[in-house]
């Protein structure tokens, strides 16, 4: 369940100065003329929500239905499906998830409703409709099982000047929409960027919640100072930097924004293109677009990544590449590909490095066997060692001293020094003999591993625009070090 947003922009005013109704934003001096017939939905959607956590549920939908009359929001429509279907009521519910599907086929879940569809069909149909082709006559049909599914809540973003560009938490990941738009985000802390050309951006921290709409407005201020510009490629989703690269990408082409006047430097780059550095000038209250043409790379590239990556030690040909997850530039060609990560057994592949083309690695890890057993044993045989030397020492000590005396005369045939000595020696042997046996154990440990480390590879071909990759054959890879 996710929870219901609204945003209008409208110029003028300092900056930051709007009206928020949602709890978790700041309200200010700004006051649109009110949506009548939002705040109407409003109100039903959250009555609607009421009625269906007490169970209500053909109240409910009831609720929901009006709301869309008000706001002719999908989600509205899918959230009286679900209603009806916890009412028990399957031709309603089917009916209006189908309803939600013919006035947005491209939504999200689209896939998932579909399949709905098809189920609650199939429960509908008569029994002989149900069985499945070739079963015996009379047998029951498997009843398919809905997974479980709750109401949805609705984003509204709206601005005016509408076509302002939205972004969710930061800009790395490009743009999000442009107003005006609706849809459906998570629940949780959500960050809403707001950028329109010739007006400073805004942000807000909002906090969705299934359970409530949130009606906020933020006033965007008319920008004199800053410049605005927008930087494109034809390559698009192109990692754009902006004077420092180590501070990394700050979006990705198209990319806009404001910067302060004066000259910046912007670097352009995308895996399988040559990077491409250029100077811009920026004048305040100007708005200025730089087109960026990157060519293909004459080099491949190599991409270690999937989970448990992090932190792994990557070599390419015998020598240090990057840590994982990387990517690392090479002539086309073979390459001797060496992933080292503590606790797991090392992978190890030769790789056909193509131009243009980027070689991606998932290692599958297996885990190294513990080395406890193998200490264990290096222990006992340092231990056995040391006694059985002692046990010798003092066995010859023994010998030399009946030898002595036999030489002196006084030696008696009866001396319990002779089964002494026999003793010492024995057990010399023995640890000795038990030394060596722990001593194999450990090092056959030591050397030891458990099954090699897998990689699946994935090689991706890099074209221009529209299409930035073109998904290639996969296939898997493994070794050991």
């Amino acid at each position: 369940m996710t929870a219901f947003l609204l945003v209008a922009l409208v110029p003028g005013g300092p900056a930051g100065e709007g009206r928020a109704e949602a709890a978790d934003v700041p309200a200010a001096t700004a006051s649109p003329t009110p949506d009548k017939d939002l705040q109407l939905a409003k109100d039903e959607f959250e009555a609607a929500q009421q009625l269906f956590v007490k169970e209500q549920f053909d109240e409910a939908a009831a609720r929901f239905l009006t709301a869309y009359t008000r706001k002719d929001f999908p989600a509205f429509l899918f959230n009286a499906a679900v209603s009806y279907e916890k009412a028990k009521k399957l031709e309603k519910a089917e009916e209006f998830f189908r309803k939600y599907l013919e006035q947005d086929p491209k939504a999200s879940d689209a896939e998932g409703v579909r399949a709905r569809i098809a189920a609650l069909r199939t429960i509908l149909a008569p029994p002989a409709e149900q069985a499945a082709p070739g079963a015996p006559a009379g047998a029951t049909p498997p009843v398919p099982v809905l997974p479980a599914i709750e109401t949805k809540g609705l984003v509204v973003i709206d601005s005016k000047p509408a076509g302002a560009t939205i972004y969710l938490n930061d800009k790395k990941a490009g743009p999000f929409a442009i107003t005006p738009w609706h849809g459906s985000l998570p629940s949780g802390s959500v960050k809403v960027i707001l950028e329109a050309k010739g007006f400073k951006a805004e942000e807000r921290t909002l906090a969705p919640r299934a359970d409530k709409l949130l009606d906020v407005y933020i006033a965007l201020s008319e920008e004199h100072f800053l410049g605005w510009v927008e930087i494109v490629s034809n390559v698009p989703g192109s990692d754009v930097y902006i004077d420092k690269k180590e501070i990394g990408a700050i979006g990705k082409t198209p990319y806009t924004g404001h910067l302060k006047p004066g000259a910046h430097v912007i670097f352009v780059e995308k895996p399988g293109y040559k990077p491409v550095q250029t100077t811009i000038d920026v004048a305040p209250g100007t708005a200025s677009t730089h087109a960026v043409t990157l060519e293909r790379g004459e080099n491949g590239w190599i991409t270690v990544a999937g989970r448990g990556a992090y932190g792994a030690k990557v070599s390419v040909d015998g020598k240090a590449s990057c840590t994982a997850p990387c990517q690392t530039e090479k002539p086309p060609g073979l390459h001797k590909v060496v992933v080292e990560k503590d606790g797991f057994e090392d992978y190890a592949a030769e790789l056909k490095v193509e131009k243009g083309a980027e070689t991606v690695v998932e290692v599958q890890w297996s885990p190294r066997p513990s080395r406890t057993g193998a200490w264990t044993a290096a222990t006992l045989a340092a231990v056995s060692l040391g006694a059985g030397i002692y046990a010798g020492l003092h066995a010859n000590q023994l010998k030399s001293d009946l030898q002595s005396d036999r030489d002196a005369g006084r030696l008696d045939s009866r001396d319990p020094r002779f089964s002494q000595g026999k003793v010492w020696s024995y057990a010399a042997d023995g640890l000795f003999g038990l030394a060596t046996v722990f001593a194999v154990s450990s090092v056959i440990s030591f050397l030891s591993h458990g099954p090699d480390s897998t990689g699946v590879v994935d090689q991706r071909g890099v074209s221009f625009a529209p299409t930035v990759f073109v998904a290639g054959g996969g296939f898997a890879a493994s070794g050991s070090f």
